[in-house]
Formats: structure tokens, sequence, C-alpha cells
């Protein structure tokens, strides 16, 4: 029995009868902030009623004053303290994405409350329960909200300060994973400060390549590279959002992913197998269902199955995660499967990739959020 069915079903924070108070964290000031939106909107609407009441906070008030934001990020997070957001002004990238996930980043932002209110303790005590991040990318999965709502005292669903760090980081995790014996791509690092003819070279003979943020997800800032020509243009993108870039030598095999559940006692979901249209698994691919097929669970043997999963959870526990996580993996002919990211918030609408495997595993997307709660509460 998975350790999180000793608490009874209906049961409440405090035993009094109260609803427990979740504060969903969403929005935040990423490249990936309205894919946030979306993500703890559905979280949000999709939390049994009777046993939770819930607030929407945009974390983005957090950071009003950060002198990292841009013009942009600084005039929402004033706007959103001052109560006079009622709109999000969406990217190209975004105003690509379908009509119903759009309209999802509306109604969140229409709802959300700035987050400061959040952390607010009032006659000595807080405003929330338990937080439910549904943030993702910088200043919501690397560890930094984490940091904050540790020193606050808050329980929040989701990987520690350390794990949440690491994951974000894929140059990192990398060595952490590798050190562990754990698959992981060929890759070299290109910092900023140090790219010359020499690293373009040494880049150049991994083509071809995934050219990647290290600190980004949702495969923003990434490409991927066949032609020498293409390098360069490649690289300046992803500096776009990040000094810090990683080229992975391509691997030719079947993309899955494997979802983690659990603390102590954790348990991998069935594996998900993803097939895109595109050239690779980009962003558009990522939030449209009209260009992705994932297959769940997976056309693979009960062994290779059970490998995969096994690798999961080895990788899940190399980088100390918590609560729940999502391993991507390649199965290549030559190495087997081989770990390409660790994602220890994964995107939490109903048609997400976690979400699925769960329900593929008989565990529907409210009893699926509710568990989470109650690990973090556990925790």
């Amino acid at each position: 029995m998975n350790e999180i069915a000793k608490y009874p079903k209906g049961s409440k924070a405090d035993h009094t009868g109260r609803r427990i108070r979740v504060g969903v964290l969403l929005g935040g000031a990423s490249a990936e902030r309205e894919i946030s939106l979306a993500s703890g909107k559905m979280i949000a609407e999709n939390l049994p009623k009777d046993k939770y009441e819930v607030v929407l906070f945009d974390s983005l008030a957090l950071m009003a004053a950060n002198p990292k934001l841009s013009p942009d990020l600084a005039k929402k997070a004033r706007a959103l303290i001052n109560h006079s957001v009622n709109q999000e002004k969406l990217t190209e990238r975004d105003r690509q994405l379908p009509a119903k996930f759009k309209q999802e980043i509306q109604d969140a932002v229409a709802s959300a409350i700035p987050a400061t209110e959040a952390i607010e303790v009032v006659d000595g005590k807080r405003r929330i329960d338990v937080a439910f991040i549904g943030l993702h990318g910088p200043y919501g999965e690397d560890g930094t909200l984490q940091g904050m709502l540790e020193i606050l005292g808050i329980p929040y669903v989701g990987s520690g300060v350390l794990a949440s760090a690491l994951a974000m980081d894929k140059v990192m995790a990398n060595k952490m994973l590798a050190a562990e014996s754990i698959p992981v791509p060929e890759a070299i690092v290109i910092e900023r400060e140090n790219l010359d003819k020499d690293t373009l070279n040494r880049a150049s003979a991994f083509l071809p390549a995934f050219i990647k943020p290290s600190r980004q997800g949702s495969s923003i800032g990434m490409s991927r590279v066949a032609q020498i020509s293409d390098l360069q243009p490649a690289i300046n993108k992803a500096f776009e959002f990040d000094d810090r870039l990683i080229v992975e030598r391509e691997l030719d095999g079947r993309e899955i992913t494997v979802g983690v559940l659990g603390n102590r006692k954790i348990k991998a979901l069935p594996v998900v197998e993803i097939v895109t249209r595109g050239e690779f698994f980009d962003y558009q691919a990522k939030y449209d269902p009209e260009l992705t097929d994932e297959i769940c669970p997976a056309d693979l043997t009960s062994e290779l199955a059970s490998q995969v999963q096994n690798l999961a959870i080895r990788a899940h526990r190399a980088l100390d995660c918590h609560s729940y996580s999502r391993v991507d993996m390649i199965i290549t002919k030559d190495r087997g499967p081989v770990v390409i990211e660790v994602n220890t918030l994964p995107g939490m609408t109903i048609n997400s990739l976690f979400p699925k495997a769960a329900a593929a595993a008989g565990i529907s997307f409210n009893e699926l959020l509710d568990r989470l709660i109650r690990l973090a509460l556990e925790e």
C-alpha cells in the first residue's frame, strides 16, 4: 500500500472540519509564465472542493522590485500588486496555442491575486496551510521559491531546494546522474563568456545535436542543429534565455517519459511514449494535442517497461526528489534507455503527461492533486 493511503479519505488539516487552505502559486517571471498560468488554473479547478479552500497567487508580485525583471514584467508586477491586472498580453509563441489553452491563461490572470498576500501573517497565523507550486522555469522550479517557503515554514508540493536547483540546471543534473551511473547524453557546455572558435569547432563535432539553455524548460530556446551553418544562430537563440547552454549529441530512438510518485515509498507510473509530427518535441508540440501523439501505456515489453521505470526511480533518487517527478528518456538501440531530463514540477493540466500516466494507473486527476497535497503535508 502506498504510504499516502494512511491519511483517511476526507481528513482535514486540523481535524476540526475546517477545509485546508491551499495557495496555488502560478504565473511568475519565467519564459514559461503563460504555461504556468494555465497549469495553476487547472490545478485550482480540480482540487476537491469539500477538502480544500483554494486561492490563486501570482508569484510575479514577489519580484516587483527585482532589478532582473524586464520592464514589461516589472510593469505587470506593479499592476498585480495594485490589483489592476485583468488580461495577459500573450507572446507570439503563446498566441499559437490552442484557443482553450489561451482562455485558461486569461481566466487565471483574472482570478489570481498577488503572492505577497499569500505570505502575510495575520494574528500570528499564515494565510495558507500549504502551497501547491504550479510554476515552471526559473524563479519557481529552480529552488528559489522553495527556499522562501522553507523560511516561512509553509509546506509545499514538490521537491526541496537542492533537488529543484539541480534538476533545473541540465549541466549539474547530468553530472549528478552520471555519478550514479545513470546514462545521460554526450554533451559539452558553452558559457557565453568562453565562446570562441575552438568551442564552436568542438560543438560542430557533435552535430546533429540539440542546443539547449541549461536552465530553461518547455524546450524554450532549444534548437535541433544538423548543419554547421545553423550552429551559431542556434547558440544565439539559446543565449537569449541563459548565459550557459548545453550541446547534446542527438540520440536516435524512441522518446518516452516516466512519472514517479511518492516520498519515502515511491512508485513509477505507466510509461508514456511521445511521437511528435514535428522535428522534435518543441514548445508548440508540448501544448497542442494536434501536433503530438502521447501513447500511454507505451507499447513496450514488460521487461523494457520495468527497466525504464526502475531507471526513472534511480534518477528521482539521485537528485533527491520528493513527492513527484517526471523523467524524460530516449530508448536507443546502442545504449539502451538514456535520461535526458528530470522535471521536478511537471505540467499539471489534465492533458499533461504526468496526469495521463496517473490516469493509466487508475488515479484520477482530482485524486492525484489530493495525493500531492497530502504528500506535502506529510513531509
